[in-house]
């Protein structure tokens, strides 16, 4: 079995957007990353990763040298109104290796923390199971 990620770490994966909930889909557009931002037991808790933050809501953006060192494009933004959850590993979690492995990249650790404090007391989450 392959272990949960750990928080800070960034996947790829099929996230759904609380407006495309709304319009009524049950899966996401296109696989993007994401950063895990909880790990309890089998279940994970993600934050969406966009270049298009001025169309997604509450967003936090991401130093480019921040970027740089996660593997991620520079001008992106972590959305910290809404969520994603599911049991590991999921339907939606997309390899980013042969092997395979799952983690794509990852948060240094105090920018991981200023997100989680960014994170919306009312954030909305999705179940993806």
């Amino acid at each position: 079995m392959t272990p949960p990620p750990k928080v800070g770490d960034i996947l790829h994966y099929v996230y759904l957007f609380t407006h495309e909930q709304e319009a009524g889909r049950e899966e996401g557009i296109k696989t993007r990353p994401v950063m895990v931002a909880q790990v309890d037991g089998a279940r994970v808790f993600t934050l969406a990763i966009t270049t298009k933050a001025d169309k997604t809501g509450s967003t936090l953006p991401i130093p480019d040298a921040v970027a740089d060192r996660a593997g991620l494009a520079r001008g992106t933004s972590v959305i910290v109104d809404q969520y994603n959850h599911f049991t590991w590993i999921g339907y939606d979690i997309r390899p980013v290796t042969a092997e395979p492995s799952y983690v794509a990249g990852r948060m240094p650790p105090g920018f991981t923390n200023t997100i989680l404090s960014a994170l919306r007391a009312n954030a909305k989450g999705i179940n993806r199971d």
